[in-house]
């Protein structure tokens, strides 16, 4: 008679479960935010990306990284509102030079409304490019504390020194 509850009973306990996980899903709301990365090529006054390791000189190649500081605005004007800064790092991993892993912490400043003082971290290949790139969102501190989900990219335009990106990032909190 016992072996005849069991079945039963793990049944019950895993509904309950399911339940749970449903409901802690639908509290979850996506978020979106939208702005502009502007990068200033190294060379240039006020560069913020350099290389820090380089194995050929005339050309990007495996292996080579680079760090940057970048500035994230709301629009790809660099006179648009200033909303935080993109810092981080990226490595040539791939032999055939087709992506680049990037490392990057999104820092909003004091003018970001509810976000200020925060940041988003992700991590991905980066399509060198310029076309569109997907990477994760892997968390958060401050009001973006436990932040997952997704972010997309692509360049929005570029000349000689500079380069300016297009940010989507999608992802919900748990609260």
């Amino acid at each position: 008679m016992a072996a005849a509850r069991c079945p039963s009973l793990v049944l019950m306990l895993l509904l309950s479960c399911c339940a749970a996980a449903s409901a802690a899903a639908a509290d979850e709301k996506l978020t979106h935010l939208h702005f502009y990365f502007h990068e200033v090529d190294a060379g240039a006054t006020n560069a913020t990306i350099v290389s820090v390791v380089s194995l050929n000189k005339s050309a990007p190649a495996f292996g080579d990284v680079s760090v940057f500081d970048n500035e994230l605005r709301e629009g790809p004007d660099p006179a648009s509102r200033l909303i935080g800064r993109a810092q981080g790092f990226g490595v040539n991993a791939s032999l055939d030079g087709s992506s680049i892993f990037t490392a990057i912490d999104f820092v909003f400043s004091g003018d970001y409304g509810e976000y200020s003082g925060s940041t988003l971290t992700t991590q991905g290949q980066l399509d060198p490019t310029g076309g569109p790139s997907e990477r994760s969102i892997v968390g958060g501190t401050g009001k973006l504390r436990f932040a997952r989900g997704y972010m997309k990219s692509r360049l929005q335009s570029s000349t000689n020194t500079t380069s300016v990106f297009v940010f989507d990032m999608y992802f919900t909190l748990a609260h």
